[in-house]
Parts: C-alpha cells; sequence; structure tokens
C-alpha cells in the first residue's frame, strides 16, 4: 500500500471530483427556459446554441450525451449515423420528425412529451368544432363585408351532437371531457386495450360506426407507419355529406388530396386542419377549399403549454441519468 500525506490526499481527491464526467446537453431550438433550474449543477452541463443547423450539431457537439430539439427540426437517418448523442429528446407529442427506428438501432432514447400539450390541442379542437357549427368564419367575413343581415347560412348547437373521437388518449380524453359539457353525445375508438379499460364509462365503437354515424369526427392519433393516410380513399366514402372533419394530430393521417377531391364534390360538410401533410408548403388546392378552417399547426401550442413541455421533458432527461 502506498502512503501519500494527507495534503496530496486532499488535492488528490479534488482532482477526481473536478474530472468528474458531467452530462452534457445542448439544446438547439427555442424552447422555454423556466424549468433550466431542474439541472443540477454538480451532475449537468447545458448549453443553448439556437437555430444551429444540424451538420454545426454533428461538429461543435460530438462529445455531448443529450440533443434537446423541437418538431421544426428533422432527425434523419444519416445525423443518426454520425452522432454520439445517447438521448435525443425532442418537445413535441409526436416524434414523427426523428428516424426513431435508426435511434433504436443505434440504442439512441428518444424521448418526447406526452401530456404538456394535452389541453391546448383539445382546447383548440373544441375551437375548431364551434368554428365549423356555428359558422363563425364566415360571420366574421359577412360582418366586415358590410353583409350584417345576411344569415342564410348553417349555424348548429352542440347540444345532442354525435362526436366520434378518434384516439382516447391525453388529448382526446381531455376533448371528451369538453363535449360532455356540451351536452355531446360521445363515441371513441382506440386500438390500445389499456386506453379503453382505463374509461369504462365511454361508448367505445369501431372504426366504420364513427365515420358514418358522427355528425363531428376528430383525430388524435400519432403519426407512425400503420397510421399514415390512415383516413385514405376508402375510408372518406364511409364519411356522411354533413359530417364536421377535424385533424389536429399530424396531417400525413389524412390523405389530404383525396381530402380535397371530397370537398371539392360538396360531400363533407365542413373540414377544420391544424396540420398538413407538406408544412409549411401547403397545397394549394387546401388553401381554396371555402368550407373550412385551417390554422398553422398551433393546437398544442400555447404559453401554458410551452412551459409545462419542457418541464415534462427535463423531467424525462433527468430520470433517464438516476
Amino acid at each position: 500500500m502506498i502512503f501519500i500525506p494527507i495534503n496530496y490526499q486532499l488535492i488528490f481527491l479534488f482532482l477526481i471530483m473536478a474530472n468528474k464526467q458531467k452530462i452534457k446537453i445542448v439544446i438547439v431550438d427555442k424552447i422555454n427556459l423556466d424549468s433550466l433550474n431542474l439541472f443540477s449543477k454538480n451532475k449537468f452541463e447545458v448549453v443553448c446554441d439556437f437555430g444551429i443547423s444540424n451538420e454545426d450539431v454533428l461538429k461543435k457537439y460530438s462529445g455531448y450525451d443529450v440533443l434537446v430539439i423541437r418538431s421544426i427540426r428533422t432527425i434523419d437517418k444519416k445525423f443518426i449515423s454520425k452522432c454520439n448523442f445517447k438521448i435525443i429528446a425532442t418537445c413535441s407529442r409526436g416524434f414523427d420528425n426523428i428516424d426513431a427506428a435508426s435511434a433504436k438501432r443505434k440504442k439512441i432514447r428518444v424521448l418526447n412529451c406526452e401530456k404538456g400539450n394535452a389541453v391546448s390541442a383539445a382546447e383548440h379542437t373544441m375551437g375548431l368544432i364551434l368554428c365549423a357549427m356555428k359558422n363563425i368564419t364566415f360571420s366574421n367575413e359577412l360582418t366586415r363585408s358590410g353583409k350584417f343581415n345576411f344569415y342564410d347560412y348553417n349555424r348548429n348547437e352542440l347540444f345532442g351532437k354525435k362526436i366520434g373521437i378518434i384516439g382516447y388518449g391525453n388529448v382526446g380524453s381531455y376533448v371528451g371531457k369538453l363535449c360532455r359539457a356540451f351536452g355531446m353525445k360521445i363515441f371513441a375508438n382506440d386500438t390500445d386495450k389499456k386506453v379503453r379499460d382505463k374509461y369504462p364509462q365511454v361508448n367505445f365503437k369501431n372504426l366504420k360506426f364513427i365515420l358514418e354515424n358522427c355528425d363531428i369526427v376528430t383525430l388524435h392519433i400519432p403519426l407512425d407507419e400503420k397510421n399514415f393516410h390512415f383516413i385514405n380513399k376508402e375510408k372518406l366514402k364511409l364519411i356522411g355529406r354533413n359530417t364536421v372533419l377535424i385533424n389536429t394530430s399530424r396531417g400525413a393521417v389524412i390523405d389530404e388530396k383525396e381530402l380535397v377531391r371530397k370537398l371539392n364534390k360538396s360531400m363533407l360538410r365542413y373540414i377544420c386542419l391544424d396540420v398538413f401533410e407538406n408544412e409549411p408548403s401547403l397545397n394549394r388546392e387546401t388553401l381554396k377549399i371555402k368550407n373550412a378552417t385551417l390554422t398553422n399547426h398551433i393546437a398544442g401550442k400555447t404559453e401554458e403549454s410551452s412551459a409545462k413541455m419542457v418541464k415534462e421533458l427535463f423531467e424525462k432527461i433527468i430520470k433517464s441519468y438516476k
């Protein structure tokens, strides 16, 4: 055993503590930083480099452990093959902006926010439902154009109307809660047995029933391989011409071209889209549709949700290193 004088022992311990490797995190898209204090200064080192390109991320932060992004950034197979991150965390509910299969093969964990924007997305959905059923957007145009006494257009109550909620997770179930307050008849569809067991009071129906029988159909499903063009030409045929169709999940869960064709034939009452297949360069034919309310992918984006989502994501990162 080698004896080290007490003063050298203290120096030796100090050097060990000083060289103890911290968990390095880089945040490359602008997010709410109110929860940054969750990261212990002794354990984590956090750098913000907003707006940096993917190429520069690889050059500057090759030795970092965690990459934090938003859904506006695409992380493809090529990026993943070159990076050394242990975790890629996206401050969004969906993670279709990340090649998750490639990440899994390289043993990179992909983290997302499952609950943070649920209330905001559900409230926006209700706003779109009201716009459609009360024809609020059209009424606004009439008022501004001096046609104040024109009332010859559809307006209906929500009370007693049948709504079909496809996907009864965090967002869909909250939409159901809000619709119940309006006195609506709620039908739901979800492939997850755990979700169906969680809400025994909800009337779960098969997809065909919902598409054929509901006054309003709203989508709250993730975009993955099986849900790409989930609402396709064949399913659109099942939807009645007096139905309102709403999508605040991901654009590509609906075959948008087929949807436009159906609308142009007056085979749907109204559509409300917050998401589109090609963002931000939208299909021109979609933009021409009159019986529609279109919003710019803001359903889950509010001041409150931005703070809640970041907190949820940071807590997940911290938990990964416990």
